[in-house]
């Protein structure tokens, strides 16, 4: 019998997390926000945005732990 869905899961939820934080920086998709008529902040945002999903996982995975 499969276990509960509700069940702590840290290795497929950190797979996850980095696929979804690597997906910007594939190359088809960094063309959207690398042109050369994009803002200059446009980078940071995207590398602040990966910064705050690896906080929100690392938060998660400690309270998760204990």
């Amino acid at each position: 019998m499969p276990t509960s869905t509700t069940e702590y899961r840290p290795t497929e939820i950190t797979i996850i997390i980095v696929l979804i934080a690597l997906l910007p920086l594939l190359p088809p998709l960094l063309h959207l926000w690398t042109g050369s008529n994009s803002a200059w902040y446009t980078p940071y945002l995207v590398w602040f945005g990966i910064i705050m999903l690896s906080f929100g996982l690392q938060r998660y995975l400690r309270r998760s732990a204990r």
